[in-house]
């Protein structure tokens, strides 16, 4: 059976060996560089400075006299990772006789894909072709209003910084120049930071930024940008009225949008332009597949990785469905973010009896040696104990992350992770101090209540 992969991000390069794994003849077609948006100016990037911005920092907490923080010197390592991982990935896919193709994909006629002046015959299609910034109506990128890609190339850390969007790649993005020394302004339309997660975490988060100097405006719109060339001239509306501000740049992580490109005219979309898929990963044209961003939100790596091997096992047969009860977000500001089904709200409304327990990083001696702000809750039924939530916020929370979608995937109660040893120290006890708070058994913090 013959299989072509159309992008060779998380989602492409994943389902093409997966593919050939399974006896298939792939051909993978990327006219960018393989790993895609996530390991090339994504995810990869972006931790590995925000990884060199917390060493600094914490060294800074029992040194003196520190060297000044090397952004350059911070760069070469990002782009040597990066790298590192693509050449990986390239071996990866040449171990499993996966054949790449450097070239724009586009649609030929019948099972057929066209790239580099070739026509691709396919038998499946799978389409991974990803997501890209989305500007804003009014803050369209270009000059000094840059996308997040764009944010993390910048040569030298900017003295100033608007950054617009108060999600994951916001905070994320305001952490890093707040922790090199940049002024930063943190706008969000809504009312809170990270206003898809609980709304714990999204105040945690907003106070431990204006802890570090960044100005925050929630329930705040950008009304105007004066791009001046050496500077951003802007002017804001925000809950106690409008105010104007200069800054170096303005970075507008507002979110994303799907990318299918040329291909989507082959198959039906969402109003958004994703690409509408079953269970399968199906699309409307039944021999072609979807994956990844391209497929719908949530945009995460992880979840790409999922798809990717449910539509290759699919297109080659193989009884495959894509139906996670835990799909884990995590936000590496500072403090972490690790956040895993259902929210107390979320399990209400599910017809639930939602109760929850929660315990502060304080009680733990990791936690407090981490940094000690934060917290992890347990969201749960209060009659049966199954655990419908895990959500967390400090730091190295984001270890946790893993346990947390096991627990709600597999249907874990708060009495059986109770019973379950966790290392010490670690971050993870306080998820088993966290059940032992919800059965009414708490040790390391006090019971309240008769």
């Amino acid at each position: 059976m013959k299989v072509a992969v159309v992008g060779g991000g998380p989602a492409g390069y994943v389902a093409a060996i997966r593919a050939a794994q399974l006896g298939a003849k792939v051909t993978l077609v990327e006219e960018g560089e393989l790993g895609g948006e996530c390991t090339n100016w994504a995810c990869i990037p972006s931790k590995t400075l925000l990884r060199a911005v917390e060493v600094y920092k914490e060294a800074a907490e029992y040194l003196q006299d520190l060297p000044k923080f090397d952004w350059k010197a911070v760069q070469s390592r990002r782009w040597a990772v990066v790298k590192r991982l693509r050449e990986g990935i390239e071996k990866l896919l040449s171990m499993n006789e996966v054949e790449v193709v450097k070239a724009r994909a586009q649609p030929a006629p019948g099972r057929a894909v066209k790239a580099d002046g070739r026509v691709i015959e396919a038998d499946a299609l799978i389409l991974a072709t990803g997501s890209v910034p989305a500007p804003l109506p009014n803050l369209p990128f270009g000059g000094k209003v840059l996308d997040t890609k764009s944010a993390l190339l910048l040569e030298e850390p900017p003295s100033s910084v608007l950054i617009v969007g108060g999600g994951a790649a916001g905070a994320e993005l305001a952490t890093l120049f707040a922790k090199v020394g940049s002024k930063v302004v943190l706008v969000e339309v809504v009312d809170r930071l990270l206003p898809a997660l609980d709304a714990d975490i999204g105040r945690t988060v907003e106070r431990e930024l204006r802890a570090m100097g960044v100005e925050v405006y929630t329930s705040s719109t950008v009304l105007s940008v004066d791009d001046r060339g050496r500077a951003v001239s802007a002017r804001l509306k925000t809950a106690k009225g409008e105010i104007d501000l200069e800054a170096d740049y303005v970075v507008v992580a507002a979110g994303r949008r799907p990318n299918p490109g040329p291909f989507a005219d082959l198959v039906k979309t969402d109003e958004r332009g994703h690409v509408v898929v079953d269970g399968q990963m199906r699309a409307s044209a039944g021999w072609v597949y979807a994956a990844g961003d391209v497929a719908g939100p949530p945009y995460f790596a992880h979840k790409a990785y999922a798809q990717a091997k449910i539509a290759a096992e699919a297109a080659l047969g193989r009884k495959a469905y894509y139906e996670p009860l835990a799909v884990p977000a995590v936000v590496f500001s500072d403090p972490e973010v690790a956040s895993v089904g259902m929210t107390e709200d979320e399990a209400r409304r599910a017809g639930y009896d939602a109760k929850s327990a929660r315990v502060p990083l304080s009680i733990s001696g990791m936690g407090l040696i981490s940094g000690g702000a934060g917290f992890v809750k347990l969201v749960y039924d209060g009659n049966s104990g199954r655990i419908l939530g895990v959500h967390a916020v400090g730091r190295r929370v984001s270890e946790i992350a893993g346990e947390a979608a096991l627990l709600v995937e597999f249907g874990a109660t708060v009495e059986d992770l109770a019973l379950v040893m966790h290392p010490h120290p670690t971050i993870s006890e306080l998820l088993v101090e966290a059940a032992e708070l919800a059965v009414g058994k708490p040790t390391h913090i006090a019971k309240r209540g008769p």
